[in-house]
């Protein structure tokens, strides 16, 4: 036990370490030196975690997906019954989502905003798109525009509006920002634009 604890408190560390050192110089010129510096850890610690700071990265990004997969898959599957509607569904979705991004505001803005790995945010869109698949059936959907540019407008507007209330200092609550999505979503942009 107290094993997993010292393993979680240095990759907390690390992690934090590489949030402080983005906001000083870009990615390509942060080192494993560096890194170890400012997490006040030796570089055989840091070897015992990652094998660079690409796999550090790599794995701090599969962490995040792997725990925000968990939440909205859990929450939705132990809530859907009691929803009636598909704006319920796409509401507790979406804040579960935003909640999640509320939590580890620092390390998705660092993703999202910084952009310090550009794959991350289709990992986001994947991610959103697959959650999407699931709530509706879209095996039966009849319309217009194929499903596949369906979801790449929904996903791409969710990851704009992530990305945009992270560089606004997310003054809005994550339940607020859930509503306004699923509003837009719904009602489509050019209406609430016009409404």
């Amino acid at each position: 036990m107290k094993q997993d604890l010292r393993v979680k408190k240095t990759k907390k560390a690390i992690h934090d370490a590489l949030i402080t050192l983005v906001k000083e110089k870009d990615f390509s010129r942060i080192s494993v030196r560096d890194l170890c510096e400012t997490a006040e850890i030796n570089r055989g610690t840091f070897y015992l975690h990652y094998l660079d700071k690409f796999d550090l990265l790599e794995q701090l990004q599969q962490e995040l997906l792997d725990r925000l997969w968990q939440i909205v898959t859990i929450r939705l599957t132990e809530k859907m019954h009691q929803l009636s509607s598909k704006p319920d569904i796409l509401l507790l979705f979406a804040t579960e989502l935003f909640t999640y991004v509320d939590q580890e505001a620092d390390t998705f803005y660092m993703l999202l905003v910084d952009a310090i790995d550009p794959s991350f945010q289709e990992k986001i869109k994947d991610l959103i798109k697959r959650n999407m698949l699931r709530l509706t059936d879209h095996e039966t959907v009849s319309t217009a525009v194929p499903i596949d540019y369906v979801m790449a407008y929904v996903t791409s507007a969710a990851v704009g509006i992530l990305q945009h209330w992270l560089q606004r200092g997310r003054t809005n609550p994550p339940e607020e920002l859930a509503r306004m999505i699923v509003q837009i979503n719904l009602n489509g942009p050019m209406r609430m634009l016009n409404a």
